[in-house]
């Protein structure tokens, strides 16, 4: 039913944590379906490179792996292009995901909007 990379991501979450004297911070929560996910998320930003991502979170598996797989998509990356990851890719790197975990996908893009326009 999970692919690897799923199982991966939620057995040993990369870069969950707070950034002391983050760039951006925001909260997001889930209200889809009764899954009430909450999240904290965290960026450190240099010279429009996003040089660390950390999330603190009371979350199903689907938004642990999605913040965990973002984390690992948008270190490194330009603003720009942080931006441009897509659904679509989450979806396909996590091997494609049960339609009921598809809110944790769009949760990690959420946070990801709000971090990068504040």
């Amino acid at each position: 039913m999970y692919s690897k990379t799923y199982m991966e991501h939620f057995a040993a979450p990369k870069n969950i944590g707070v950034i002391e004297g983050a760039d951006s911070k925001c909260s997001v929560k889930n209200e889809e379906g009764g899954c009430f996910d909450t999240v904290q998320a965290f960026a450190k930003i240099d010279n429009g490179i996003i040089i660390d991502f950390k999330y603190k979170l009371k979350a199903c598996s689907g938004t642990i792996t999605a913040f965990s797989l973002l984390s690992t998509m948008l270190i490194g990356k330009t603003i720009q292009d942080a931006k441009s990851i897509t659904f679509e890719q989450m979806d396909e790197l996590l091997g494609g995901i049960p339609e009921k975990k598809s809110h944790s996908l769009r949760l990690a893009l959420e946070a990801r909007d709000k971090l990068l326009n504040n």
